[in-house]
């Protein structure tokens, strides 16, 4: 149990950030809601759960997302203040080899805090994500897109075995269209 104790007391704190307050209430609350989370969720105690984090593609990536928030929110505020938007929805099938849950839910989860696109569904076998775009133009340049940050997290948070996955999945899709 006093391995839980670090975890345990982070959970507590985010509980009173969440709540806003700290009182005996809160507290206790907080308490046994996290007692409960490491009993019922023994992993998050694991040290081996930890995840990798390379500083370098780390910044490659917080920059790439910083770029596209921007952009997207400028085009999308385009498309709202236009007198006559060219609004041109659509959705986009992305096949995602080679990434594991971790690393496909880090994309998923990126690719919905761009304005303008929006992860709708996964499928796994073979590993596909369907992505509902507000400005299609072309469904090629989504997918690079998707692909680009796919790259960048992999590099980023990824194992040596996950790149090296990702990297051979890259090589064997040159020159082949994506359905």
């Amino acid at each position: 149990m006093r391995r839980a104790l670090g975890p345990i007391l982070v959970l507590v704190v985010i509980w009173l950030l969440a709540w806003g307050s700290v009182t005996w209430a809160n507290l206790l609350s907080g308490i046994a809601v996290a007692v409960g989370i490491v009993v019922v969720v023994p992993d998050v105690r694991r040290a081996s759960h930890l995840p990798i984090v390379r500083p370098l593609p780390a910044l490659r990536l917080v920059g790439s997302m910083l770029r596209d928030v921007v952009v997207s929110n400028v085009v999308l505020a385009g498309q709202v203040l236009s007198r006559r938007p060219q609004i041109a929805t659509g959705v986009v099938r992305v096949p995602l080899a080679g990434c594991s849950d971790e690393v496909l839910t880090v994309i998923a989860n990126l690719v919905a805090m761009t304005p303008g696109t929006m992860p709708i569904e996964v499928d796994q076998h073979p590993t596909v994500l369907y992505v509902h775009v507000l400005h299609l133009d072309h469904p090629d340049e989504v997918r690079r897109r998707i692909w680009h940050l796919r790259d960048l997290v992999v590099r980023t948070f990824g194992t040596a075995e996950a790149i090296a996955d990702v990297d051979r999945v890259k090589a064997e899709s040159v020159g082949r269209t994506p359905s």
